[in-house]
């Protein structure tokens, strides 16, 4: 190994860069560009992921607000969210403190996770998110797709799982990433065909993953 290449190593640590250095053989040198191809589409994934959770975000708690005909959909006494989802607003609102700001609905609703909205498509225990939430109001959103809430929440979660990996910064190029891109195309199209459209027209994704084999061949060059 060369001192250059040593010292790339050394500053991402042997431990981050050994999954890398194992798909590739032990060559080095393409370990380190398939690590930075493995940044380069992870950027580019960032888009449509942080797209779908706003998508998401944002129709279920019009469709919650519409419904319960309260923008604090969630004080509703009809409505109980697990411990789980309480502690989720309650850990909002104590940001939004903590940062000087109002906690009203809009900047709650800004502050809870991609964890927690999907979590909004489980079962729930007793049924009751299923009966509460989706039964009484967000299967609407999806009716016209027939697609079934377990269904959903599956590849809901899917997706939230590659969201967090990004976040992280957690390596993803073992990851069936094309079925991914596919998942959340499909899952934005049901809720914001626009911005799946938008997505599909300019995203950055098919023509990364079509660079992978070239960049670490070396024919073409790293992307940072």
């Amino acid at each position: 190994m060369e001192s250059d290449e040593r010292e790339l190593v050394r500053a991402m640590s042997v431990e981050r860069f050994q999954p890398f250095l194992a798909a590739c053989a032990g060559n080095v040198a393409v370990a380190l560009r398939l690590y930075a191809w493995d940044a380069e589409v992870s950027r580019a994934l960032y888009g449509i992921l942080r797209d779908l959770e706003i998508c998401y975000r944002n129709a279920v708690h019009r469709q919650l607000a519409g419904k319960y005909r309260r923008d604090d959909w969630w004080n509703d006494r009809r409505i109980r969210l697990h411990r789980v989802g309480q502690d989720s607003i309650a850990d909002a609102r104590e940001k939004l403190r903590t940062i000087h700001k109002p906690d009203a609905p809009c900047n709650v609703v800004a502050q809870l996770s991609f964890g927690f909205w999907v979590g909004l498509f489980a079962r729930g225990e007793g049924r009751h998110y299923e009966m509460q939430l989706w039964n009484a109001s967000l299967q609407y959103l999806f009716r016209a797709h027939g697609i079934r809430r377990d269904e959903l929440h599956l590849k809901l979660r899917e997706l939230l799982k590659l969201r967090n990996r990004v976040a992280h910064h957690e390596r993803v190029f073992h990851l069936e990433l094309e079925d991914h891109l596919a998942a959340a195309l499909t899952l934005m199209g049901y809720i914001s065909p626009e911005t799946a459209a938008l997505h599909q027209k300019f995203g950055q994704v098919p023509q990364v993953l079509a660079r992978k084999e070239r960049v670490l061949s070396g024919e073409e060059e790293i992307r940072l």
